[in-house]
């Protein structure tokens, strides 16, 4: 057999790194964009669903061409680990990233405000749905937007133009971008922050989400907020008299903080210990809500440099540990910590309809955006699997086998952490040689070959029919053929 070169090896590490880097930045950027938006759990006096309007083009394009560019720069010596924690920084640290998260959440929050008949206690929880409510929290600062004229206008003006309507950033625009290159985009998309590094970055973010702060410091960080109202201005629109009320005590009822619950999930299930991100009373504290996106998001650019040092340990550990928490229903019951709750006065309970309890949940919300996706995250993981499938196919059709979920969790072992979670420390050749007897099966075969242009082709029939005749031949080829892959990585990069 002839022997496979440390350089080539290197190559094939490499292509492992860049796969899970790309796929833990998707999830970060995801997790990061759905967890401020909102809408209200079901109940009589609230019916109306929120119509998700999402779209991650410029995501796509921008992540598609830092792949196409770092193709095209590896050599025979191939990458160092660290440049691939680089190529996820620069897809986060972007205008592109902020632009995103805030094309989603200000519209989504306006909705969410509307439908709980709470537009008018709005700024009294720091939540500033409008744009010039939100225009207000931004005045002075120096970042511009392209108005629907094609004019480069300050990002305040153009939010004074929005009003009440955030369709209007929806509009498409050509511009000429510093380089020279014309783009047409949206005006969510136009706003220049000038981010250019990690600083940058999390004050582009500080400031995006000023209008935002009652959701992250009220359902992440658990503080709470007083509505105080006068009541003669409110009831007969004038405040000659001031008569002032506490409406309301808006909080999270959740044992523990959001970050605590939710994110300590996240981040446990990505290998990371404590130490290795914010402790729960450190991101309680902060009142720069840059430093909140950071507890976020940094903890999860650790994993990518921790898993690019190590990717086969890593890779396997992160499939078992995600699906555990699917499985056994920690993932959604975690996120659903991301609440509001409300303790009302009765005189708001009287005239205004309201209740005391939960106001709505983010975890719900997370999960209902996910599933609108067609990924169900709260069922199994044979379900998510199957929505995985459907949309790469776009085949309502498509059926993924069921994988045994008993068998993978045997390919690990079980550990209790501190904070009394297990986390499964994967056997990488054990969970690797389950994974290729899971994948020569005759309908995943043919799922891949319906993404090529062997789509319902004698040849492909051909193909599906000989893997199921030789599956145990193929199993064994495959598994002995990673399995030297692995013994030369292993003996490469000790």
């Amino acid at each position: 057999m002839k022997k496979l070169r440390p350089r080539q090896a290197g190559k094939i590490k490499n292509i492992i790194i860049i796969i899970l880097a790309g796929v833990i930045v998707l999830e970060s950027i995801a997790f990061a964009a759905t967890s401020l938006l909102s809408k209200p759990s079901s109940s009589e006096k609230h019916e109306a669903d929120i119509e998700l309007n999402l779209s991650f083009e410029g995501v796509g394009n921008e992540i598609g061409s830092i792949v196409t560019d770092l193709a095209g720069n590896i050599t025979e010596n191939g990458i160092k680990p660290e440049d691939i924690t680089g190529i996820v920084k620069k897809v986060v640290y972007s205008d592109l990233i902020v632009n995103t998260i805030m094309s989603m959440a200000y519209p989504l929050l306006f909705q969410v405000l509307t439908n709980l008949d709470m537009m008018d206690f709005a700024t009294n929880i720091d939540l500033y749905p409008t744009g010039p409510l939100y225009s207000e929290k931004i005045a002075g600062t120096s970042y511009t937007c392209c108005d629907k004229d094609g004019a480069r206008k300050p990002l305040t003006e153009v939010l004074n133009s929005v009003g009440t309507d955030w369709t209007y950033m929806d509009s498409t625009v050509t511009w000429t971008d510093t380089d020279g290159t014309e783009l047409t985009t949206t005006l969510w998309n136009s706003i220049k922050w000038g981010v250019s590094d990690k600083e940058s970055f999390y004050k582009a973010m500080a400031d995006m989400s000023a209008g935002l702060r009652g959701v992250l410091e009220i359902c992440v960080q658990s503080k709470e907020r007083t509505v105080n109202i006068n009541v003669v201005d409110f009831l007969l629109n004038t405040d000659a008299i001031p008569i002032n009320l506490d409406a309301a005590k808006i909080y999270n009822s959740s044992e523990k903080s959001g970050y605590e619950t939710c994110l300590f999930t996240l981040f446990g299930a990505l290998g990371l210990r404590a130490g290795e991100y914010p402790s729960a009373s450190e991101v309680i504290s902060y009142t720069d809500l840059g430093d909140i996106w950071k507890a976020i998001l940094e903890p999860v650019l650790l994993a990518i440099d921790k898993a690019a040092k190590d990717p086969v340990n890593a890779l396997t550990s992160m499939l078992i540990n995600f699906a555990a928490i699917i499985e056994n229903g920690k993932l959604c019951e975690s996120m659903r910590s991301l609440k509001m709750d409300g303790d009302f006065h009765e005189l708001a309970t009287a005239v205004m309809g309201f209740e005391d309890g939960e106001i709505y949940n983010l975890g719900n919300s997370l999960i209902e955006i996910i599933g609108k996706i067609g990924l169900d995250i709260s069922g199994s993981f044979n379900q998510l699997l199957d929505g995985l499938l459907k949309l790469i196919t776009k085949s309502e059709a498509a059926d993924m086998p069921d994988m045994d979920m008993a068998k993978l969790m045997s390919c690990g072992t079980a550990t209790a952490l501190s904070d009394g979670s297990t986390y499964y420390v994967a056997d990488p050749q054990k969970t690797i040689d389950f994974l290729i007897e899971y994948a020569i099966n005759e309908k995943i075969i043919e799922s891949v070959l319906n993404l090529t242009p062997l789509k319902g082709t004698p040849e492909a029939s051909t193909i599906v029919s000989s893997v199921g005749q030789s599956k145990e031949g193929l199993t064994t080829i495959a598994k002995t053929l990673v399995g030297l892959l692995l013994k030369k990585l292993n003996e490469i990069t000790a």
